[in-house]
């Protein structure tokens, strides 16, 4: 194994990204060295890029999902051996407030952001699947004391089929989040289960479980009277906007019941989520997807030890994705993000064939 690596570098707040040639990470207790096969982008690397959110991070890379093998473990891992093909999140140390991303060869990761993965899913695959579920699921199933949850039941414990009955609208379904968001409400049985999202993705998202799509570009008083047609005259049980735009938080005030529960992606509007929700009993939360940070840490560990089986089974699909290349091509595909020319789709790159 080298002793270096290439890695995709952010040098200074004000950019741009560099491919350099650095040290391969050294491993600490609690930590594996993955393989980095494949990474993929969100939008949160450009958005942490712009908004300078570590000022003292620098040089930095970013990256929050990768999929890889087991290289080397330390002597205290009991659960992960050489050769486990594994999905991770890239990391922030609480202690010495550096990011740990994947936009790299190798990475050193604690296991309690790493999941096995069964072969029937390729590593290119794999990339899409760890920050989609965690951004979803974490807010609708936690119950680690601390963390922001609706502490639903969850369906890969005793929660499968629980919410037969109760109806979902996921605001931005084609959205990588919306995706998962989609997946995990068929899991706890909810039905129907809407979304707001363009009319060409509805056959990707019924393929996920959606049961009906309303067109986004409809307005919101249209929106409305198509779920009040879906539900023979009702508001929704629960609503999760994967978007959380001004906009959407409208509509998800319109469209979720009195006394019912929402989710949303956008931290900083909590005043304004009291504000419009406190008077009518709507339980909400902001989802927390970064499971490296003390609140959310061991949050979801039940669902990791089970997704080897939930993929397996289908019951938890990978999103669809678009391979860009090796590291070169990522900051490529982060203005891509940026000027929101990607839906449906996970953009993917294979760091080990970095030019």
């Amino acid at each position: 194994m080298p002793e270096l690596q290439k890695a995709l570098v952010l040098p200074t707040p004000a950019g741009p990204h560099e491919v350099q040639s650095i040290s391969r990470p050294e491993l600490a207790p609690g930590q594996v060295l993955v393989k980095v096969i494949a990474a993929a982008l969100n939008p949160a690397d450009w958005k942490m890029q712009d908004f300078k959110t570590w000022p003292d991070s620098y040089p930095i890379i970013f990256g929050f999902d990768g999929a890889g093998e087991v290289e080397e473990v330390s002597g205290d891992i009991t659960d992960f051996s050489k050769g486990d093909r594994v999905i991770f999140q890239g990391w922030r140390d609480e202690d010495t407030k550096l990011l740990h991303g994947t936009f790299q060869q190798y990475v050193a990761i604690p296991t309690y952001i790493l999941a096995k993965i069964p072969r029937g899913v390729s590593f290119t695959e794999g990339a899409t699947l760890f920050t989609g579920i965690a951004t979803s699921a974490n807010p609708l199933y936690s119950h680690k004391p601390g963390t922001e949850s609706l502490r639903l039941s969850p369906p890969w414990e005793d929660g499968r089929d629980k919410y037969a009955g109760k109806s979902a609208l996921i605001i931005g379904g084609a959205a990588q989040i919306g995706l998962f968001a989609i997946q995990f409400a068929k899991l706890s049985g909810f039905n129907p289960i809407i979304t707001v999202a363009s009319a060409h993705s509805a056959p990707l998202l019924k393929l996920y479980g959606a049961t009906h799509v309303v067109d986004r570009k409809l307005s919101r008083e249209d929106t409305i009277a198509e779920v009040r047609s879906i539900l023979a005259g009702g508001l929704v049980d629960l609503v999760y906007d994967a978007i959380s735009e001004d906009s959407t938080l409208a509509l998800a005030a319109a469209a979720v019941r009195e006394g019912g529960q929402a989710v949303f992606v956008a931290p900083g509007q909590e005043g304004n989520l009291k504000k419009i929700f406190e008077a009518r009993g709507v339980e909400w939360v902001i989802a927390r997807g970064m499971l490296s940070s003390e609140r959310n840490k061991g949050a979801l560990a039940g669902l990791w030890r089970k997704l080897p089986d939930l993929l397996e089974e289908g019951a938890l699909k990978p999103t669809k994705y678009k391979l860009l290349g090796g590291l070169e091509a990522v900051p490529g595909g982060l203005d891509q993000l940026r000027r929101n020319e990607v839906s449906g789709v996970k953009l993917v790159v294979h760091p080990q064939d970095t030019q």
